[in-house]
């Protein structure tokens, strides 16, 4: 294995049975004396080859945003400077809870971001990853989120022409049920079997006896395009084992990382010892070797 360096991405992934992943950085160039950047060049290695091997993660603290290039001591939002955290619809409340969504308001940070992003057609999902969760998203396809946030099994369940509308159905079912993974059961084993059908059958039904709008100050009712429920796809992750312990791993300047790869499931890199979070350390410079 050759070593690897740059400022390290989410990882990349295709495939479901099992998920193929590579491990994705850039390098910047120095434009101007002001510090503006330019990506040089972005790259990307299969991950799974790594398994069984003990391998080094290692980094200089040197983060730079994945927005604009610009070095930054601290990261905001998984990878961006203050100034891209601040002034990006991206990072906005709004994404975190889309329920939330002000566009209609006149005060989007990008209203064009917005219209592009979030005025698409988005998928309402069960998924089992750490035990049923319910979540919305716009990919296509729709595995591409569940294999991110390490799900087993997920089906898709109605589908909303705004991701605000998403939200709003989400946001109603959270009460009821979780809309977060829990990373420390996900990343020990699989999740305990359960007949999503059937839940989102239950679930479906207590929808429909409900009356949403979207927005608020409208009277039109929420409307939603109910999908076939037998579609439940299952993904399997490239894992020899499992870590011993439950612990996450720091990565830092002073506490570079040495140990065993057993597996990878989410955006998270297995360790015998522990995990880690790739997708934490986004623009972080990090060198891999083996």
């Amino acid at each position: 294995m050759p070593t690897i360096q740059g400022y390290v991405r989410k990882m990349s992934h295709k495939g479901l049975k099992p998920v193929s992943y590579f491990w994705e950085t850039a390098t910047y160039s120095e434009v101007d004396k002001k510090d503006l950047t330019a990506i040089e060049s972005t790259s990307e290695s299969p991950v799974e080859s790594w398994i069984g091997k003990k391998i080094t993660l290692s980094t200089n603290d040197e983060i730079r945003c994945l927005h604009c290039g610009k070095k930054t001591k601290k990261s905001f939002s998984q990878g961006h400077c203050f100034t891209c955290f601040t002034k990006l619809a991206e990072n906005d409340l709004c994404i975190l809870r889309p329920e939330t969504c002000h566009h209609h308001k006149g005060t989007c940070r990008e209203p064009d971001w917005g219209l592009k992003n979030c005025f698409k057609k988005h998928t309402l999902y069960f998924a089992n990853s750490s035990g049923l969760k319910v979540g919305i998203t716009k990919e296509n396809p729709v595995s591409n989120r569940w294999v991110d946030q390490g799900a087993r099994f997920g089906i898709p369940i109605l589908e909303v022409e705004s991701r605000r509308d998403a939200g709003i159905l989400e946001h109603f079912l959270s009460q009821f049920l979780p809309d977060k993974t829990s990373w420390q059961k996900m990343v020990v084993g699989d999740p305990p079997h359960m007949d999503l059908v059937r839940e989102a059958g239950k679930f479906l039904n207590h929808l429909e006896k409900n009356e949403f709008h979207s927005p608020p100050e409208s009277k039109s009712k929420l409307v939603w395009n109910r999908l076939d429920l037998k579609e439940i796809t299952e993904i399997q992750y490239p894992i020899d084992s499992y870590p011993g312990k439950i612990k996450s791993l720091k990565l830092t300047k002073e506490t570079p990382i040495t140990d065993t790869l057993v597996g990878i499931k989410g955006q998270y890199l297995l360790f015998q010892s522990g995990v880690i979070n790739i997708r934490s350390l986004s623009g972080l410079w990090i060198e891999v070797s083996a």
